[in-house]
Parts: C-alpha cells; sequence; structure tokens
C-alpha cells in the first residue's frame, strides 16, 4: 500500500472518531491524524505503536477482525456494519464504515462509538414496550369495567367502553359518539332542574376543580330511563383537557333503599302506635289512681296514690313525646323536663303561689333507657322540694339544670332554696320510699349523687349515657 494511494481518503475521513486504513493482511498502517488521540485514549497506544497491529488485538472476540477478514474475502467495495466490541474489559457499541482501495488490497476503515445512542434506543425501546403494556391494561379494565365509562371533550363524546354499549341501549360506537351527553337524559332532572343547564355546571366544575361527583338520571336510545351514579374527571390526552365520565347504574340500590325506607316508616307507624298505647294504658293507671284516692279517707294512703300517680305520668309523659316526635330513638330533653315539672306543680296546685321554677338544659336528647330514669329522679326531688321545703313560706325557688361537661358527662342537679335536708337524715339509707327510688335509679343510670351543701337543699346526679 503506497503513501500515495491513501492520500485522497484522509482529508475525507479525518473528521470521524477513529479512522485508520488496514491492509488485506489485516494489518493497521496507519492512522489519519485527527483521529490519533481518540485512538491513544482508546486503545492506550501511540500512532507509532498502532499501526503495524494485527486488527484482532483491539477485540478479544475478533468481532472487528472477524468483519474485517470477511470483507476482504467478499467483492464488496463499502461496508457499513454495527458491532459489538469489547476494548479494555468494557463492551462497547461500534458503527464500522469501510472503503476498499488499491485494487481491493487495503482499506480505510472508521470506527464511530455508538455506545450511548444504543443505549438510549434501548432504553426508548423499554419505555414503549412499558407504554404499551401499561396502555394494554387501561385499555383491558376499561373494557372490562361494568361501569360506562365514555371520554368527551367540552361537547361530545369521542370514546366509550363496551358497558356504555349496554348500558344506554346501543348497537354501535357510532351511535354515541359526536352526541352532546344532554341528549342521553331526560329535558328535566326529579328536582324539576333543566338536565342540559345542570350538566353544563358540572362539566365546568369537574374541569375547574378535578371531579366531580353526583347522582343523575339518564335516558336510554329506547327513551327508558335509569338512576345513575356519576364521577366526572378531567383528564389530559395529547396535552387537551378532557373529561372522563364514569356512569354506574344504581336502580339495584335504589330500589333497596326504597324498599328499606318503606320498611322503615312501617316500622316507624308501628313503634308509634306502640308508644302511643303505653302512654295511653298509664294514663288508665293514672286515672284508676285518681279515682281509687276519692274512695279512701286516710290522708296517708291518699299522697301514697299521689305519688304514685305522678310516676305514672313522668314514664307515660315520655311515650307521649316519643309518638309525638320525629325521631322514635330519643328524646328533647328540654321539652320533657319542662313539661314534667309543669304537671308536677298543677299536681300540688302551686300554679297561684309565689314558688317559681327555674330550668337551665343543656340542648341534649336522650333515648328512652335514660329518659326514663331522669325522668323519675326528677319528678322525686320535685315531688320533695313542693312537698317540704316551703312549709310556713308563701315564696321560693325551685331549679333544675342539667349540663354536659367534657363533652360527655351528664349534670343534673335538682335545688330549692327552702329550709334545707334534714341534717339528721342520711338520704342513701332513707326509709322513704321516694328517696330510697333516687338512689336506686342513679344505680341504674351507672351514676353517682351528692346532697350539695347549700342552703336550701341541692342534689347533683351525674352519670355518662350510653353512646
Amino acid at each position: 500500500m503506497g503513501r500515495s494511494a491513501t492520500t485522497g481518503y484522509r482529508p475525507t475521513l479525518g473528521s470521524f472518531g477513529c479512522s485508520a486504513g488496514i491492509d488485506f493482511l489485516g494489518q493497521f498502517r496507519f492512522a489519519l491524524y485527527r483521529s490519533q488521540p481518540a485512538l491513544s485514549n482508546l486503545i492506550s497506544k501511540t500512532a507509532r505503536k498502532f499501526c503495524r497491529s494485527k486488527i484482532n488485538f483491539l477485540d478479544k472476540g475478533s468481532t472487528f477482525a472477524h468483519l474485517i477478514r470477511n470483507f476482504f474475502a467478499s467483492s464488496a467495495q463499502q461496508i457499513w456494519q454495527e458491532i459489538d466490541i469489547e476494548i479494555k474489559g468494557s463492551a462497547r457499541n461500534y458503527l464500522i464504515v469501510a472503503q476498499k482501495y488499491h485494487q481491493g488490497t487495503a482499506a480505510v476503515s472508521v470506527g464511530i462509538d455508538i455506545t450511548d445512542r444504543k443505549h438510549a434506543e434501548s432504553q426508548k425501546t423499554k419505555l414503549i414496550a412499558s407504554l404499551q403494556e401499561s396502555e394494554a391494561k387501561f385499555r383491558s379494565l376499561y373494557e372490562a369495567t361494568s361501569d360506562a365509562v365514555m371520554l368527551l371533550d367540552d361537547r361530545e363524546f369521542f370514546d366509550c367502553n363496551l358497558a356504555t354499549l349496554q348500558m344506554f341501549g346501543c348497537s354501535d360506537k357510532e351511535l354515541l359518539y359526536g352526541r352532546h351527553p344532554g341528549e342521553f337524559s331526560p329535558p328535566f332532572q326529579p328536582n324539576g332542574q333543566d338536565s342540559s343547564s345542570i350538566l353544563k355546571h358540572r362539566i365546568a366544575a369537574a374541569m375547574q376543580t378535578g371531579s366531580c361527583r353526583f347522582d343523575w338520571v339518564h335516558r336510554r336510545i329506547d327513551g327508558s330511563e335509569f338512576p345513575a351514579e356519576v364521577l366526572l374527571n378531567a383528564v389530559e390526552i395529547n396535552g387537551k383537557k378532557m373529561i372522563q365520565a364514569v356512569v354506574r347504574d344504581i336502580t339495584d340500590r335504589k330500589r333497596d333503599e326504597d324498599r328499606i325506607k318503606a320498611s322503615l316508616a312501617e316500622k316507624e307507624v308501628l313503634l308509634k302506635e306502640i308508644h302511643h298505647r303505653v302512654k295511653n294504658n298509664l294514663q288508665v293507671i293514672s286515672s284508676l289512681l285518681k279515682l281509687q284516692s276519692r274512695y279512701i279517707q286516710d290522708s296517708r294512703v291518699i299522697e301514697m296514690l299521689k305519688e304514685s300517680q305522678n310516676r305514672v305520668r313522668s314514664m307515660a309523659l315520655v311515650h307521649e313525646q316519643l309518638y309525638q316526635s320525629k325521631d322514635l330513638s330519643k328524646i328533647d330533653l328540654a321539652r320533657y323536663i319542662q313539661n314534667l315539672a309543669h304537671n308536677l306543680f298543677q299536681a300540688y296546685e302551686i300554679d297561684a303561689k309565689g314558688i317559681e321554677l327555674q330550668t337551665i338544659v343543656a340542648p341534649r336528647s336522650l333515648n328512652i333507657d335514660t329518659a326514663v330514669p331522669c325522668g323519675l329522679i326528677i319528678n322525686e326531688l320535685v315531688t320533695n322540694s313542693l312537698k317540704y321545703a316551703f312549709v310556713g313560706h308563701d315564696r321560693g325557688t325551685i331549679k333544675i339544670d342539667f349540663i354536659i361537661e367534657d363533652e360527655r358527662v351528664c349534670v343534673l342537679t335538682v335545688s330549692d332554696s327552702g329550709i334545707g335536708f334534714p341534717k339528721d337524715l342520711d338520704y342513701r339509707n332513707a326509709r322513704t320510699l321516694g328517696l330510697r327510688l333516687v338512689v336506686s335509679l342513679v344505680k341504674q343510670l351507672r351514676g353517682q349523687i351528692q346532697l350539695l351543701a347549700t342552703a336550701g337543699t341541692a342534689f347533683r346526679i351525674t352519670f355518662s349515657p350510653p353512646n
């Protein structure tokens, strides 16, 4: 290979990364000047030592040597081929471009390191495969769900799953494409509002906030209507904001809800009737006690019958208030205490006297299991105050306070401004039925009772009602 034979190639190929001349015996004969630094860095040899080296010293696997030998053995004048070469223990990817000259006895070879490009292409291929797999999974879920899933821009549908066709009675997706959601709704919703106007507002809300959920009445292709739960999600597709609508047919759920509501209504009527009858029966008992007292001359017995009558009335009042209430499980305590105290004042003919009733009751509802004992306790303590606290006095005050402490503890205080509780009387071991009943009822509530050291008499009961 003469010096003049290589001259024409050096200016042309010198701009590549690593360029060298090779003879048909497999020896490097020269390295172009501009590629000498790249070669030195790559193979740790100077250009002088590089020349006349065997081509297989570059690659232990002789991939490059095998390529060049096959090239010289072929009739081809030029090759472009990518190969993998291991250089200095590192696997690299190269694009080899070789051109024969000097009657095919020599060649100029250019090696371009494309390792980074191949790595990037590999990563891109993996990413595309991953995206395709994700898209396939999404499409599978998209089509497999029993909910109707539709995509729409600000005006019309442009995609849907198979469940949409079944739900709306369509035979083909083309029947939905290009149509506005309002076309699959009756003109007005059950609340009387215009469907198109509401939909416009809901779509705008989803676009602004990201999602919007609501109940809706849809209309099928055949004109039949069905209740649905709708979820609108704002999504971005190809840089454009769209709406994904997920529609769930809740016909069965609504039917079950209506059945439960009807059943509850029947039970409420029945429960009200039970409370009404219990109240009537208790009133009959109260009336019988009152009637019986007319035939008795003993004042002590008459007083006992009156007290029993008041106790029965306090229980009857609970049932009366329950069947008149919208909530059959709870009693408005403020109203109950006011009515109970009023009945007691009437029973003892206090209206025209100077005994004043004061009530401070926190807004609280109690169930029947708590309200009845509370009512009986108030009945006994107020009765005692009316009978004994104001002997020899024309004026006085009876107070009933009911407050909540620490969000959980109920505190009931019944007090009067009368002559005070006898100091020699132990209320916990009293022989009178009224006080014994109070102590027993406090235990029933799992509470505590205290006789406060104040002017007059004051009992403080604390308890925690069940949840």
